[in-house]
Parts: C-alpha cells; structure tokens; sequence
C-alpha cells in the first residue's frame, strides 16, 4: 500500500484560502483515484476542526516543522507547497511533489515592498531565492498549474543544473519530471444556503446589481482603478454594488492592516463610496459558504497589472466563478485572462483604464445576450478544470515507483548546502531586522 501524505502549509479550516483549499482538494482527488492508497492531510495545528475531504482521508495535525519531518518521514510520498529544510534527511527515503502553483518568487518581490526595509530587502530575497533552489533541488516531481510557469519552472531547474543530460535522456519531454496539475473546480453544484447580501446588508437593496470581488486584496491587485469606475458609475447606475468578500486573509498574508487592504480602504472613503456604493465583508467567508455570495452576483471583478506576476500567475479565485457561471471583468496579462477574452468568459481591460473598466462593467451588466454566452462557456471550462481531472499527472507520480529525476544520492550534497545558505541568510535578515 502507497501511503501518501499531502502537508498543507497554509490553514486548513472552515475559513481557508487557497493553497489550503488546494491542498485539501488534491488530498480528497488523490484518495478518490488511489482507494488501493493510504492518503493522509497534514494540516497546522491549532485550527478550528474540519472534515477530511474524502472519508478515507486522514487528518493529521503538526505543530514544528520537526513533527512535520517525523509524519514525512511514515510516507512513501510526501506533496507539498514548500518543504521544510529539515526534509533534505528525507531525500531518498521518501518521494517529493512539490506544489508549484504560484510564482513565488515574483509573490515575495511584491510583498517585500510593503513589509521589508529598502537596505536589506536585497539580502531577505537572497534568502527566499536560496530556499525556493532547495524546493526544486529536494523534488522528485514538480507540478504547476499552466505551461508559462512550467517552463518559468524547467529554466530554474536548468539553472540549478538539475536537468543533466542522463535526466534528459531519460525524459526528453520532462513531464515525468514536470507537469501541470492546474487548480481545479470543485465537482459540487452551486448549493446557496441563505441570502447574505440583497435585503441583509444595510444599502444593498433587492433590486440592486452586485458586482463580486471573489477573494482579498492583495499588492498585485488594483483597486483604485476600479474605485474611480465605480464613482463615476454612482452618480448615473447607484444600483450597481461592489462587494469585497474578505479582507483578513487566514494565513495572515494580507489583511485590513496591511497597506494595499488599507489604502482601500481610505479610498474608498475618500470618494464616497465606502457603504453606499463599496462594501467590504470583514473577516473571511467559510469555505462551505462560498457559494451564498456567488448565488447573488450577477459579475465578477479583479483588476490587477500588466507585469511580471501577472505573466505567471494563475488566478485561483476565478475557478470558483466558473462553476457558478459568474461573467467576469479582469486586467489582460495573465493565462486565465487570455481565456477570459477569447473564449469569451467574460471582458478583459488594459491595466489602469478607468474607461475601459466603466463601459466593461456596463456591458456585463446590461448586455444579456453577451451575459449568457459567457455563462456557457464557464459550464465547459468547470469541467475541464475538475479537480478528478486535474490531478491525473500527479496520480500517475504516486504510482510509479522510484524517480526520473536526478538520483537523491547527487541532490542530498547540493540540498544540505542550499538549506545552509537560506539559514544563513535567514539569520543575517533576522540581526538586521533587530538592529534597525
């Protein structure tokens, strides 16, 4: 019996966000298409309780990455988003997936302009670049969630010389190696439980139309773009609302306090649109109660920039919009975006376009026949991105034996020494941030 363990770093709980979502998706898929397996969710302990995705799942909390390095080390396999540097024992005792659905390097660029002082902001990036070589060094598989980050993926990869030619002879196309497993749609019809915005919330009346921002705010988002399109549809469309879902992230990376969030917040009081026209729920929505606030929407909005984050992102608050058949207005730039415009899915905008955002909304709003078109399309685009169908490259990994990636015996020497830069690294950012 292969006995797999999926170790969520992020919160798992009835108030989760994505990477935690995702990893408790993979574990129920996993255990749905291995039943011959023993599938098992590490989760951080101290959360409020949830059930396990499948009921052959089992839940396993751990409180250290110590413990986390004792449940990796009673599996044949181990999937996760980042591994502890603790696992470079574990190299060749046990498989390693490593979940590459987000650039994170790019991520870590963003927010270390909010969070970290400009003079040793340079050496706090070494540190994460150093950590994210040791992922890449300690996988025997690589997943990620679309062909632009699979080749970001396969150029680190060759950088860090961990495509030798013996590797490549032995997978020319490197999908054994690397593959996509994008995230996925959950296969649940949408199963609203009670109203939560027309008639509930003080200035959103039944009759007004509800534009939903389907996550939080994050550095990459842009919110005064569309706030300025909001004014200017207040003063002739006051029946055009703006609902933010939640803006404390329970990972604790964004929230009402950080800078992007707050300055949303100030803007939007400044142009008058804070409880009249803009409405931000505090907290998080549920993750079982998702679908009350995708019932009530009749579009969808998220507005970003035309950058480097962009260019390999994968925005996984649209998926959920795809199985409730939610028209969407975004920026251009990303993979989903490109989808959104030429499928339709809905209507994409260059970044900062205060006009063009307006006359998008209007037309998701106002123009029915368009509205419907999207809405179907959405229906074959959920299908495609069922989590039982997108997890298959990474089932095929739990069956295999052994690795087509570089024998462990020739990464142990290369992870030990990219786990002793990133502490090294780690430790020179931690005195700095005590001496400033």
């Amino acid at each position: 019996m292969t006995r797999i363990l999926v170790l969520s770093r992020s919160v798992i709980s009835p108030r989760m966000a994505s990477p935690g979502v995702r990893a408790y998706q993979i574990a129920g898929a996993l255990a749905r298409a291995l039943p011959e397996a023993e599938v098992t969710l590490g989760i951080p302990a101290g959360q409020d309780p949830v059930g396990p995705p499948e009921p052959s799942v089992r839940l396993a909390p751990y409180a250290s990455n110590a413990e986390a390095t004792f449940l990796a080390s009673l599996h044949d396999v181990t999937i996760s988003r980042n591994f502890p540097p603790q696992f470079a024992r574990l190299l060749g005792k046990t498989r390693f997936a490593l979940d590459g659905f987000t650039p994170l390097y790019v991520e870590w660029m963003e927010l270390s302009k909010r969070d970290i002082e400009p003079h040793w902001r340079r050496t706090w990036m070494a540190s994460n670049r150093w950590y994210l070589n040791f992922q890449l060094t300690l996988a025997d598989f690589v997943f990620c969630a679309d062909e632009r980050q699979r080749d970001l993926w396969i150029g680190m990869m060759m950088a860090l010389a961990l495509v030798p030619s013996d590797v490549y002879e032995r997978d020319p196309s490197l999908r054994k190696i690397i593959d996509l497993v994008p995230y996925g749609v959950s296969p649940r019809p949408l199963n609203p439980q009670a109203r939560v915005l027309r008639g509930v919330v003080e200035g959103i009346a039944e009759t007004d139309r509800i534009l939903l921002w389907n996550g939080g705010i994050t550095e990459w988002n842009d919110v005064d773009t569309l706030f300025h399109a909001m004014a200017r549809l207040a003063a002739r469309r006051p029946e055009v609302k703006l609902v933010f879902m939640g803006v404390d992230h329970p990972d604790f990376a964004f929230g009402p306090n950080a800078g992007v969030t707050r300055r949303a917040f100030e803007l939007a009081e400044e142009l008058g649109l804070k409880d009249r026209t803009v409405f931000f729920r505090s907290g998080w929505v549920p993750y079982d109660r998702i679908d009350d606030y995708l019932a009530e929407a009749d579009a969808s909005v998220c507005l970003g920039y035309e950058n480097l984050e962009s260019r390999f992102a994968f925005r996984t608050r649209y998926v959920d919009l795809f199985r409730a058949r939610v028209p969407l207005l975004c920026t251009r730039g990303d993979v989903l975006a490109d989808r959104t415009a030429s499928e339709p899915l809905g209507i994409t905008v260059p970044e900062r376009d205060v006009d063009a955002v307006e006359r998008g909304i209007e037309r998701l709003l106002d123009d029915s026949d368009f509205a419907a078109r999207c809405k179907a399309n959405m229906a074959g685009v959920a299908e495609e991105l069922s989590w039982d169908t997108v997890v298959q490259p990474l089932v095929e990994f739990c069956r295999r034996e052994g690795t087509f990636a570089m024998e462990p015996g020739r990464r142990r020497k290369q992870a030990l020494g990219r786990a002793a830069m990133y502490f090294a690294l780690k430790k020179l950012c931690r005195s700095r941030r005590l001496h400033d």
